[in-house]
């Protein structure tokens, strides 16, 4: 009797492997055992919004700021100013509103912008004045063909106070996210071609206040 027990045990046993080797090869972009390292200390105070990273291991900061977008509903989206006054040197697109760690691939659901597609999180920084991305090279991530495997962007959201906001100034109305913002990110980037560099330690802290006079719509 045992010996005809034993064989189908050792079947089921292998049924087990398998389901369980296809589940790791189809991980869902926010699992957590794909995060990068965001174990370090934040440092970053103060009234000005900045930010800083290591580039393969070389430090790099300036001004941070949150990005106007169609999405403002549903994400933020973070920009790195960079050497020689670069606006288009980092930055990281439809992060979820409010704290957390995310996965660039999260899936925030149809966005506006995108022709009624889906919207996932994206991210890129420049070497050598070319650009390296994290998830996908499109800029809604929803193109499979624009996708780089073997890249990821982990961002943690420590802080998150306030919200879009509109309001009257000096006889205009404007929209923008009034609040502060902070958190650490890490990851690796790379080219469509392959090439390859590692964020690590990065961090930012965003403040915008209400300009003195500001009156707040409803």
């Amino acid at each position: 009797m045992q010996k005809k027990v034993f064989p189908w045990i050792l079947g089921l046993m292998m049924m087990a492997l398998i389901v369980s080797c296809t589940d790791s090869e189809e991980m869902d972009p926010d699992d957590p055992q794909i995060s990068n390292d965001l174990n370090f200390e934040f440092t970053l105070t103060g009234n000005e919004s900045n930010y800083s990273m290591k580039i393969d291991g070389v430090e790099v900061q300036n001004s941070a700021e949150i990005l106007n977008s169609l999405n403002t509903d549903k994400s933020i989206s973070l920009n790195f100013w960079g050497p020689n006054f670069d606006f288009d040197f980092a930055g990281i697109s439809w992060i979820p509103l409010g704290k957390g760690t995310y996965q660039t691939g999260h899936n925030l659901g149809t966005g506006n912008g995108t022709e009624g597609n889906d919207l996932f999180m994206v991210a890129f920084v420049k070497q050598d004045g070319e650009k390296h991305y994290a998830y996908s090279s499109h800029a809604y991530g929803y193109l499979e063909d624009e996708r780089i495997p073997g890249s990821s962007c982990t961002v943690e959201i420590i802080t998150f106070e306030g919200g879009q906001t509109t309001y009257e100034f000096m006889n205009g109305t404007y929209s923008l996210f009034i609040g502060t913002v902070e958190g650490k990110f890490a990851g690796t980037f790379k080219t469509k071609e392959g090439k390859e560099v590692n964020v690590t330690n990065g961090q930012f802290r965003i403040v915008r206040e209400l300009p003195p006079g500001a009156v707040v719509l409803d």
